[in-house]
């Protein structure tokens, strides 16, 4: 498997090539179930199994005439539902078969760094073996502190570890916080507040994107940089009960 071109970014031809098979659906109910049972079987999504199988079982009862007078009606309405069903699930598609692209070229990475760093260190080993007859000349330290007359223990303090950037937590953030996250504007900010008004809240941070109409692969750098806590509770009514 080849590693990705251009960073996390996928190209226009691997979308349209991963999306091929909305063409299933698009031709008619009657070949619309394999595209949906090929999805299910390769990313595991219950959606797309549930759909296949009830697509294919009313491909079967239009092909026999069951509804007699209304079988092209019903055709009609699984061809147009096969249709939406496909466009609804297209997108999660897309993001798994790219995370797992991203995995596996990630994966191969620890290899390549492995054989470099023996390669590297068998050099340097050389090195040392070479350098070992010689006078062993000044260290760099002693010169540099004579120059600007400090101690040379003053020049190798490690600097202060600098502090991890802070998450934004998509479920208690403003629109202008979350408008400065990766892949985001105001427009797409705002649209998420109001999704996040209506349902209470999001679930998780994938939510959070699809609620702002994120890509695929912009909601995986947008990991990184935001987190989802738990969606609060809505207030305990509490009624009366009256006996008739």
């Amino acid at each position: 498997m080849t590693t990705p071109s251009r960073g996390d970014v996928p190209t226009w031809g691997w979308l349209i090539g991963t999306s091929s098979w909305l063409l299933l659906p698009f031709i008619g109910p009657a070949v619309a179930w394999l595209g949906f049972l090929v999805v299910a079987t390769a990313s595991r999504r219950r959606a797309a199994w549930v759909i296949g199988v009830a697509s294919g079982a009313l491909a079967l009862t239009v092909l026999f005439e069951l509804w007699g007078p209304f079988t092209g009606i019903v055709n009609a309405v699984c061809h147009l539902g096969g249709i939406v069903g496909a466009l609804m699930i297209n997108p999660g598609w897309l993001r798994t078969r790219w995370e797992r692209r991203s995995a596996g070229g990630r994966a191969s990475q620890p290899a390549r760094s492995a054989a470099s760093t023996r390669s590297t260190s068998s050099r340097s080993s050389t090195r040392r073996k070479r350098s070992a007859a010689k006078v062993a000349p000044l260290p760099e330290s002693v010169r540099l502190a004579d120059a600007v007359g400090a101690t040379s223990s003053d020049l190798l303090q490690a600097p202060a570890p600098a502090e991890p950037a802070e998450t934004v937590d998509v479920q208690s953030a403003t629109a202008d916080e979350l408008a400065d996250l990766p892949g985001l504007s105001r427009t797409k900010a705002r649209r998420a507040v109001k999704v996040r008004t209506k349902n209470g809240g999001f679930v998780s941070v994938e939510d959070f994107g699809e609620a702002a109409g994120l890509q695929p692969h912009e909601i995986v750098r947008l990991r990184s940089a935001a987190t989802c806590s738990p969606r609060p509770r809505g207030e305990r009514r509490f009624g009366r009960r009256v006996d008739l």
